[in-house]
């Protein structure tokens, strides 16, 4: 079945060999004009789109943002069911990193109105039963970081439903590279019956792309970082003494398990 709208500046032919339930018109639009994705222009308003800020640390790159923004509309999947990765990893890292902007400036107009000082971001607002302080930075972090997750939640469903897991755990194995899933419950009846004990070693990023409907087939990994001040630079933990990766880096080993692995902050990606 074939069915015409009309936008105005164009038409967008929208068809069921190509677009899903899950589709907006404007990410349906999109996947049919990969050449010239700026003919769905008229559409974009469906998908709110934030400028992506640079870290001071890092230079400037001159039309990077409007070759993001195009591109964005480009992430499909080709006739045989393979995904263009190329494509697809630059339209999700737009999004992730517009929820970021999104969630840093949504957090700090709500909490502090507006970006907090040095002073504030290190200000300790109590202490832990191990005996290690909590600041407002990392009580600021939390909170962006699930604003973040919703947001990616929301966003990625309206153009890759099943193509991705926000805060999925896995079991990875480093003899043989082969992941297992993890589920809630799993994980519940750990904590319940030895404090999670036997969870020890098990890895969970914020956002995971991955073939359509298989968890285990991942590509891309990431996880959203947010420094207290822009000046910051975004770290990966390092794996404690009693961690099966101690010494190495969250990246690392991310990136052993599922391919890429970038940081996602306001101001870049890396």
């Amino acid at each position: 079945m074939w069915v015409w709208l009309s936008l105005g500046l164009g038409g967008c032919l929208l068809s069921d060999e190509v677009c899903t339930s899950a589709d907006t018109t404007y990410s349906c639009c999109v996947k049919q004009h990969l050449d010239d994705a700026s003919r769905c222009n008229a559409l974009e308003a469906e998908v709110r789109v934030l400028e992506p800020r640079v870290h001071p640390s890092t230079p400037r790159t001159h039309g990077t943002a409007a070759a993001v923004g195009t591109v964005v509309a480009a992430a499909t999947l080709s006739s045989d069911g393979e995904i263009f990765a190329g494509k697809l990893r630059a339209a999700v890292e737009k999004i992730l990193q517009e929820c970021a902007i999104q969630a840093n400036e949504a957090v700090n107009r709500r909490r502090r109105g507006g970006d907090p000082t040095r002073e504030q971001c290190e200000e300790i607002l109590k202490w832990d039963p191990s005996g290690k302080p909590v600041t407002r930075a990392m009580r600021l972090g939390q909170e962006k970081h699930a604003e973040a997750i919703e947001c990616a939640r929301n966003r990625l469903s309206q153009l890759w439903p099943g193509r991705f897991s926000l805060e999925q755990r896995y079991r990875h194995d480093p003899t043989t590279g082969q992941l297992e899933l993890v589920s809630p419950k799993q994980h519940q009846e750990s904590m319940r019956k030895n404090q999670g004990k036997d969870m020890k070693g098990t890895l969970v990023p914020d956002v995971v792309i991955h073939a359509k409907g298989n968890p285990l087939k991942t590509q891309f990994a990431y996880d959203f970082k947010f420094p207290c001040l822009e000046t910051t630079l975004p770290t990966w933990s390092i794996y404690p003494q009693d961690s099966p990766y101690y010494g190495e880096s969250q990246g690392q080993v991310y990136e052993r398990s599922f391919g890429a692995a970038l940081r996602v902050t306001p101001w870049e990606i890396i």
